[in-house]
């Protein structure tokens, strides 16, 4: 009986927000499936690494997405989903993706699924999240017509409290960050340093250059606040 190839995989795993879940794909529901798929393939499995990934589906900028298929590369391992909307939901990421003759992806849901049909099916899943989109919007208008009230009043007392805590972070962390900017370091070294000395995110999550970068942005250098004050 011929043994089956040994199977390398590297996991991402993919939320929204920090606490979503409810709705299915949060990392526990997305772990299970694919342990479920793990145990359904013959011969020996190897996950590489895991990875948790808290940012929009939709969004351009991927540095955990990024990681994970550079070490799909490095150690010559299929990149592994739940499904296909975790691995992103722009269909011009998508494409760029699945075209890459270095990297293959399996999705737990399409187990048998290779590169061009899990394409396809990322892109029926876009035009249905179309048709949704078309449909509340005609409901919404509908409903705005006949006088009834939209929008939770709570909102923009939510947004603006979410914002205070990101400013308060920002102002946290900017003397250190700024102070690694100042000595040349790279975003990325100075998310590797707050990640060796035990900071996360507001959200709990490992800093990565995206969000050191968020930070000079948001906080000006405390050095200079202090010299202009001096002059």
């Amino acid at each position: 009986m011929a043994t089956l190839p040994d199977q390398k995989f590297v996991v991402l795993l993919r939320v929204s927000t920090h606490s979503q879940g409810s709705d299915g794909h949060g990392v526990a529901a997305q772990r299970r499936d694919i342990q479920i798929f793990l145990d359904g393939l013959g011969g020996s499995t190897e996950v590489i690494q895991e990875l948790v990934e808290v940012e929009s589906g939709a969004s351009t900028t991927r540095p955990v997405l990024d990681e994970a298929l550079g070490l799909c590369k490095k150690h010559g391992a299929s990149l592994l989903v739940q499904k296909v909307d975790r691995l992103t939901r722009d269909l011009e990421l998508l494409a760029k993706i699945v075209k890459d003759p270095s990297v293959t992806v399996r999705v737990a849901s399409l187990p048998n699924a290779d590169n061009f049909q899990i394409h396809l099916f990322g892109c029926l899943a876009a035009q249905e999240r179309e048709f949704i989109s078309t449909r509340t919007k005609a409901a919404l208008a509908a409903a705005k017509e006949r006088g009834v009230r939209l929008g939770n009043p709570r909102i923009a007392e939510m947004n603006s409290a979410r914002k205070r805590t990101a400013r308060k972070f920002a102002d946290k962390h900017a003397p250190l960050i700024w102070s690694l900017h100042n000595k040349g370091r790279s975003n990325q070294e100075i998310a590797d340093v707050l990640n060796e000395s035990g900071f996360t995110t507001p959200r709990g999550c490992r800093f990565h250059r995206s969000q050191v970068s968020t930070i000079l942005k948001r906080s000006p250098d405390p050095a200079q606040a202090v010299g202009a004050a001096a002059s």
